[in-house]
C-alpha cells in the first residue's frame, strides 16, 4: 500500500497564522502596487486573495488551483517536493504558511524559494512550533511532537526548529531578519485558547528572511 506522504491541498490555516504573517509583511520596505507575490502551497487561496489587492501580479503553487483566482493573479500545479515551475528571480515577496512540514525536504523547499525571488526580495515560511510549552510536554510525555503526532501521518511529516531554519538560511546565503509568532494556543484536553503570548505559548512560528541583493 502506498501512502500519500505530506501531501494536502485546499488547506486554510487558522486566523492567528494569517495575523502573524501580515504583521510580518506589514515590516517590509517595499511598494506593493509594483510586487511580484508567490503564494507557496497556496491552498484555500487566502494569501492569493491578499496580494491580488495589493501587488501587480500573485502567482499561487498548489496541487490543486485555490477558488476566486484575482485577475490579477495566475494558477500554476506544483509538486513543491520538486522544482517549481517558477523562473529564477522572478517574485518580490514570496509566502509559505503551514507549507515546510508537509514536505520531505525542507532544504529544497529554501533552496527553490531562494531561486524564485529576485536579490533583495524577501520571504515568509510559517510552521508548528515544535518549541512550545505544549509541544515540549507532548514530546516529553508521548516521544512525538504535538503537531506530528500519530492522527497528523502522512500530512505532517517533517518538523522544523528555529535551530533548523538558521542553519538552513546560513546554508543557503539567506539573511535572516526576524522571528514571528502567533502568540495564541490551544489548552490540551480542555481545547480553550489561551493568548499568553511569547514564543512559550505561540502553536507556530515563521520565519522573515531575505535574499541579500548580490545573492
Amino acid at each position: 500500500m502506498s501512502v500519500d506522504l505530506g501531501k494536502q491541498s485546499g488547506g486554510q490555516s487558522n486566523r492567528d497564522i494569517y495575523a502573524m504573517a501580515e504583521r510580518a509583511l506589514q515590516t517590509l520596505p517595499v511598494a506593493w502596487n509594483d510586487v511580484m507575490a508567490l503564494d507557496v502551497g497556496a491552498g484555500a487561496g487566502y494569501f492569493t486573495q491578499y496580494f491580488g489587492e495589493r501587488c501587480q501580479k500573485v502567482c499561487a503553487l498548489d496541487a490543486c488551483a485555490p477558488h476566486g483566482l484575482p485577475p490579477n493573479a495566475e494558477y500554476r500545479a506544483a509538486d513543491l517536493n520538486e522544482c517549481w515551475p517558477v523562473a529564477d528571480a522572478w517574485a518580490d515577496v514570496a509566502i509559505a504558511l503551514e507549507v515546510v512540514e508537509h514536505l520531505e525536504n525542507p532544504r529544497h523547499f529554501f533552496r527553490e524559494m531562494k531561486r524564485v525571488l529576485k536579490p533583495g526580495g524577501f520571504g515568509f515560511v510559517s510552521t508548528p512550533n515544535n518549541l512550545s510549552l505544549f509541544s515540549r510536554l507532548f514530546f516529553l510525555f508521548k516521544g512525538q511532537h504535538r503537531a506530528f503526532q500519530d492522527f497528523s501521518y502522512p500530512a505532517h511529516i517533517t518538523p522544523v526548529l528555529q535551530a533548523d531554519v538558521r542553519r538552513i538560511l546560513t546554508e543557503n546565503g539567506l539573511k535572516l531578519l526576524d522571528f514571528f509568532y502567533t502568540h495564541a494556543d490551544t489548552l490540551p484536553l480542555w481545547h480553550t485558547h489561551v493568548r499568553i503570548g511569547g514564543p512559550l505559548f505561540s502553536a507556530n512560528f515563521g520565519v522573515l528572511f531575505q535574499k541579500p541583493a548580490l545573492a
